[in-house]
C-alpha cells in the first residue's frame, strides 16, 4: 500500500500517554483507535501498553480480535506496573509509536509514564465532575516531569460530546460551556472531539463479525483527531514550480 499522506518527522519512538486520574473517560477506547490510526494511515509500527491495573480492557479487546482471526495493525501488551517507564524503554527500538493507556486508578503508574512521553492527552467528557479532574491530572504530570530536559506537549481531548449542529457549528450548551472552562483555564483543547461514543465502544468491544473489526476499518472521528495530533510533526512537502 502506498502512503499518500504527508510524511511525519517524529521522535524515535513517539511516546503518547493518555490520561485522566478518573476511569471511564475514554482512555482505552482512544488508545485503541489512535493506534489503528498511526498503523493504518501512516504505516508505522505501533505498540499499545495497557497499564491499567484494574480493568485491562484494552488487552481483552485485543485478545478478542486476534482470537477471531482479525489482523490487528498494532501490537498490545499488558504492563500494569509503576515500572511502565522501563517497559517503554525496553520496547523503544522495536516501534515507531508507543501509546500508553495509564488507566485512572493509579497516579503512580501515570506519573511513571510521563518522563518518557512526548505527548500527553488529557481526556474528559463534558461532565463537570470529569472536567474538574483535568487540573489535578495536569498537576500530577507536572510533578512527574519536573527536571526533565524536553517539553511535553499537553492537549485536552473531549469525549462523549453531545452534538447540536447549526450552520456547521456544534452549539451544544454542555459542550461549549465545558470547552470554554478548559480554554479559559489555559488548556490547549483539540479542535476535534468525539461524539459517537456508543458506536466506538461497540466497535471495539463487540464480538468479531458484529462490529469488532471497526477500529481497524473505520476510524471515524479519530481520523480528524489523529491528523490534528500529528500536525506538528508533518514534513513540509515541496510543490514543483
Amino acid at each position: 500500500m502506498t502512503n499518500s499522506v504527508a510524511p511525519l518527522q517524529t521522535p524515535a519512538p513517539l511516546v503518547i500517554t493518555l490520561g485522566n486520574l478518573k476511569g471511564g473517560v475514554g482512555k482505552t477506547t482512544s488508545s485503541f483507535f489512535l493506534a489503528s490510526y498511526f498503523a493504518s494511515v501512516h504505516e508505522l509500527r505501533v505498540l499499545v501498553i495497557d497499564a491499567d491495573p484494574l480493568s485491562q480492557t484494552g488487552y481483552s479487546w485485543y485478545r478478542r480480535l486476534t482470537k477471531g482471526d482479525i489482523e490487528v495493525p498494532f501490537h498490545l501488551i499488558a504492563f500494569p506496573s509503576r515500572h511502565v517507564d522501563d517497559c517503554i524503554t525496553d520496547n523503544a527500538a522495536e516501534y515507531d509509536v508507543i501509546i500508553v493507556d495509564a488507566g485512572g486508578e493509579s497516579a503512580e503508574i501515570f506519573k511513571a509514564a510521563i518522563p518518557e512521553s512526548h505527548e500527553l492527552i488529557l481526556l474528559t467528557s463534558v461532565s463537570p465532575s470529569e472536567v474538574k479532574r483535568v487540573p489535578s491530572t495536569f498537576k500530577a504530570a507536572e510533578e512527574a516531569a519536573a527536571g526533565r530536559d524536553r517539553e511535553i506537549r499537553v492537549r485536552v481531548l473531549m469525549t462523549k460530546v453531545p452534538v447540536t449542529m447549526k450552520k456547521g457549528v456544534n452549539i451544544s450548551t454542555e459542550y461549549r460551556t465545558q470547552r470554554k472552562y478548559l480554554e479559559d483555564a489555559g488548556y490547549d483543547v483539540f479542535e476535534s472531539y468525539l461524539s459517537s461514543w456508543k458506536w466506538y465502544r461497540e466497535a471495539a468491544d463487540g464480538e468479531v463479525g458484529d462490529g469488532a473489526e471497526n477500529p481497524i476499518e473505520d476510524l471515524a472521528e479519530y481520523r480528524q483527531v489523529g491528523d490534528e495530533l500529528v500536525s506538528p510533526y508533518r514534513l513540509a512537502v515541496e510543490v514543483p514550480a
